[in-house]
């Protein structure tokens, strides 16, 4: 009865320590991020009425199934990904993609007509962006990387005006930081915008909107 006693002790006390971690797992607590926009011009510039008047629609805006979820991805080899458990994204990322973009183009080109995809028929619409991302996500080697294959529609989304394939990358710092990982794609995305942009000043410069 003693040793039936003893043992019963340790099973009860090795079940607490099981259950103890258990909910000492659970009790991180996850974080939510979200990419970040260029900064409002603080002061308005004077731009020319027809580039002040472009009306852009963004979208759509593809990626890879990988990317698309809720953890964040980062490329820990050549063919290896780890998702994060406790460090999400706030919203789906194409949204948030697609969002920033037209954001970022509103304040480059600048304009206040920009509509995010799909946009209703009755929106004008003078060029549309129309965004494949390759890879999107920052890597053990300390760096952030966007690459993405983009091309400009004309006003009725069919015709190709321009197009191309970017790529930019941006130091992270610190591994497994994902603030900072956050940080540095976001600033990949702006460099991406700002080559947009350029090529849309072009476009409007070539063919003077109404």
């Amino acid at each position: 009865m003693r040793r039936l006693g003893l043992r019963l002790v340790v099973v009860l006390a090795s079940s607490v320590m099981i259950l103890g971690g258990c909910i000492g797992g659970k009790s991180s607590p996850a974080k939510f991020y979200v990419l970040s926009a260029l900064p409002s011009p603080e002061t308005t510039k004077k731009v020319a009425a027809a580039e002040q008047g472009v009306a852009i629609g963004v979208g759509p805006v593809s990626l890879p199934p990988y990317l698309d979820r809720p953890e964040i991805v980062t490329r820990s080899g050549g063919n290896k990904l780890h998702l994060a458990e406790f460090d999400r994204w706030a919203e789906p990322l194409r949204q948030n993609f697609t969002r920033v973009l037209a954001q970022n183009l509103s304040n480059l080109i600048p304009t206040d007509r920009a509509a995010l995809y799909p946009w209703e028929r009755s929106v004008p619409i003078n060029y549309q962006v129309a965004v494949e991302v390759v890879h999107f996500e920052g890597s053990a080697d300390g760096n952030s990387s966007l690459m993405a294959r983009w091309s400009i529609l004309g006003a009725d989304g069919k015709q190709e005006l321009l197009a191309g394939q970017s790529s930019f990358s941006e130091s992270i710092g610190p591994p497994q930081d994902y603030e900072a990982t956050v940080s540095a794609m976001s600033r990949t995305l702006a460099d991406f915008s700002r080559e947009i942009a350029a090529a849309i000043k072009r476009l409007s410069q070539q063919t003077p909107q109404r």
